[in-house]
């Protein structure tokens, strides 16, 4: 795996070091002014675990998977979102400088690796300027949601860096200290890749390569390594196993092959490979969701083409590895490192960009050899000035046209709106990018677009449990209770394990005041997913209801343990601890939901009620204006405002506040009957009190039987 060096050492090394990183700063950088975007939703924005240190213990539990939302043990990533949301909150820039921090760390690894296993600097320089220009790594640095891939990346790269120190000192310095303290860091960096992501399992037989690729002879070598170095590496292996797959093991995760089973799996993964392979040496047509159609019978023109193109990379794979030819070396990093997502074991994506971000450091080698090659001289030393015009050319077009598609690129993940309307331009089949998108007008008030894409999205794939749901609320949104019933049950028929539709049915039945049907969804929910916060409070709800304040008490602390950020659930609490009478109580919770959200009116509504019935006026006349600031047209805020006035004797603002109510709502009973009086009993200002009694009259004739109306026509004898 060597070659002889043609540069000296330190100053280019140096140059390098500072040119790569640079270089990919330069690419990546206008990623940071993104929004959250695709998976972040679930994994950051309404992730409750990553936002409190309270949770962090539960990372090294079972309880991992029902309060993280993670369906995979993935601990190093979730410990970095940990870190980002205490430094940035929710702001997706920290977020994104985060990712470009790591992918640029994972440059530079990645051009030391190879310094240190090839001594051709122009060859490991090409190949890392191609891994800095791959198109395929967009979607995982992009996307904050695919950290995964960098992190495992990250410490695969120092381990292979590690082993290589390591491997050399055993075998050739004999320093057993340093040995020892190398070879500690790469079992660890190992260990760390794998729980960031799995797919870091296939990493003791790329240890292989080492072995195959070298000028020694094979079988002495290996048993003498596997010995030696190898065994801890299979150790690690088999104790990250037994973690993920026995102590670890989610109970939630139930994934299957496509429909049609093992062999349309088969067939339709050969279908991918291809696609992957293409891809990797020519990135185009790059989209955040590929629609595979399965492969049913091998006798599809796809799989054929797909399958020829396939057997021809592998008969020249057995050619050059018999040779031990460095081109086939760096080949067989690429097969070795897509394998785990080759859906031999069922996973939910059968194709995605991101999973090119191990593996394609391969193909970056392997287009870095075969680019150099093209000016070698021990193949001819005919017509080196033109090839070398070549080179140069091609060097410049695939770095500098590469480069430039990544920073106009990043634009398409910019935000939800931008990446799912892209997406839809490039696949108009895929179902789930009509689904996201629909997501998107929803978030916007947008019910009919939204409606329209979930019905697209519906069209395409009409077992999908979760389109089903986004459409009933929908029909929730535009008050029609019976069709979202309708999907919300259709949603649950298609997954018996999907929580949220239960919870959605539960908010219908309880605002039709069916309290036991609601009470029974609410608890469904919790028994598929006992961390929904949504579901608790809904609970809580059906509790205060029916006067089960303790009970309501719980569910409402329950909901706020797993989302203390819900500020439903905190309102709902302080109005629990109101009715108790515990005021203090209620207001300071009142103020964590401020705390949290100053923009919630109905938060500092709730605040100036506890405020006036503890006796403290100014307070709440503070926090009613608070509400009026943010809502003008609130009814209550105002009223409330308008009363607490007249009982502290400002009768001026009194009138005002209802008056301006008058204005807001003219049709309103009992905003007339508080001027009337007023005017009458505290202006002692008949002809007011006059003008509103024969506004209210005009607008209902009836109210002239009532006493309180009567006694009024009595004292202004009308």
């Amino acid at each position: 795996m060597k070659n002889k060096s043609t540069y000296k050492e330190t100053p280019f090394f140096i140059f390098i070091l500072i040119l790569i990183p640079a270089f990919s700063l330069l690419l990546y950088l206008n990623t940071t002014h993104g929004q959250f975007v695709y998976d972040d939703f679930k994994i950051i924005v309404e992730n409750c675990f990553i936002k409190e240190w309270k949770y962090f213990p539960k990372i090294f539990t079972q309880d991992y998977f029902t309060i993280s939302g993670e369906m995979s043990y993935r601990p190093i990533v979730t410990i970095t979102y940990f870190i980002d949301y205490t430094l940035w909150h929710s702001k997706p820039f920290g977020f994104h400088l985060t990712n470009v921090i790591l992918h640029t760390l994972n440059t530079v690894l990645f051009y030391l690796f190879l310094n240190a296993v090839l001594q051709n600097k122009k060859i490991v320089l090409l190949s890392t300027l191609f891994f800095v220009t791959h198109l395929a790594l967009l979607e995982t640095i992009n996307c904050i949601g695919y950290r995964e891939d960098l992190l495992s990346a990250t410490f695969l790269l120092v381990s292979l860096i590690y082993f290589v120190k390591s491997d050399t000192i055993l075998y050739k310095k004999r320093d057993k200290r340093r040995f020892t303290l190398y070879y500690a860091i790469s079992l660890i960096a190992y260990l760390c890749a794998l729980f960031s992501k799995e797919m870091a399992i296939t990493f003791p037989v790329l240890l292989l390569l080492f072995v195959v690729f070298s000028d020694q002879k094979i079988w002495p070598d290996f048993v003498k390594r596997f010995k030696g170095i190898y065994i801890g590496y299979i150790a690690v292996s088999l104790f990250y196993v037994i973690i993920r797959f026995v102590i670890f093991k989610n109970p939630a995760l139930k994934a299957t092959y496509q429909p049609g089973g093992f062999l349309v799996n088969t067939f339709t993964m050969i279908k991918i490979l291809a696609s992957y392979i293409k891809l990797s040496f020519f990135p185009f047509n790059l989209n955040a969701d590929y629609v595979v159609p399965l492969v049913k019978t091998p006798l599809e023109g796809s799989f054929i083409l797909s399958t020829i193109f396939l057997i021809s990379i592998f008969i020249l794979f057995v050619i050059l590895i018999k040779s031990r030819n460095m081109f086939s070396c760096w080949m067989a990093w690429f097969f070795i490192m897509i394998l785990p997502v080759m859906n031999i074991l069922p996973i939910g994506n059968i194709m995605a960009e991101r999973y090119l971000y191990i593996p394609v450091m391969g193909f970056c080698v392997a287009k870095g050899i075969l680019i150099y090659r093209i000016t070698d001289r021990t193949l001819s030393p005919r017509a080196i000035p033109l090839r070398r015009i070549v080179q140069l050319v091609l060097v410049t077009l695939m770095i500098g046209g590469y480069g430039f598609s990544i920073i106009w690129k990043n634009g398409d993940w910019r935000d939800e709106f931008t990446l799912w309307t892209k997406t839809i331009q490039r696949a108009p089949d895929s179902h789930r990018a009509h689904c996201n998108l629909g997501i998107v007008y929803m978030e916007n008030g947008l019910t009919e677009k939204a409606q329209m894409e979930y019905q697209t999205a519906l069209e395409l794939n009409p077992q999908n449990a979760n389109i089903h749901n986004n459409l009933g609320a929908v029909y929730t949104k535009k008050g029609l209770d019976n069709q979202a019933l309708i999907e919300y049950k259709e949603a649950i028929n298609l997954d018996n394990s999907y929580a949220q539709p239960h919870n959605n049915l539960g908010n219908i039945y309880f605002n039709q005041g069916l309290i036991d049907k609601a009470k029974t969804e609410y608890e469904e929910a919790l028994r598929i997913k006992p961390d929904h916060a949504l579901a608790h409070n809904g609970l809580g709800n059906i509790y205060n209801a029916t006067g089960e304040l303790d009970k309501a008490m719980e569910e409402f602390k329950k909901s706020l343990f797993y989302d203390s950020r819900y500020i439903h659930a905190r309102n709902n609490l302080g109005v629990n601890y109101a009715k108790r009478g515990l005021l203090n109580e209620a207001i300071a919770e009142f103020q964590k939901s401020i705390e949290t959200d100053n923009a919630q009116p109905n938060s500092h509504f709730n605040l100036g009620l506890a405020y006036e019935k503890l006796g403290k006026p100014t307070d709440a006349i503070h926090e009613y204006n608070t509400v009026i600031q943010l809502d003008p047209n609130n009814f209550n805020v105002r009223y409330a405002l308008g009363t607490l006035y007249h009982g502290l004797g400002l009768i001026d603002k009194a009138v005002d506040e209802f008056q301006k109510i008058i204005m807001l709502y003219p049709g309103n009973i009992n905003v007339y009957k508080k001027l009337i009086f007023l005017y009458l009993n505290d202006k002692k200002d008949m002809e007011m009190s006059q003008y509103y009694l024969k506004e209210l009259l005009r607008i209902d004739p009836s109210q002239a039987q009532k006493d309180d109306i009567k006694q009024v026509l009595d004292r202004l004898r009308l």
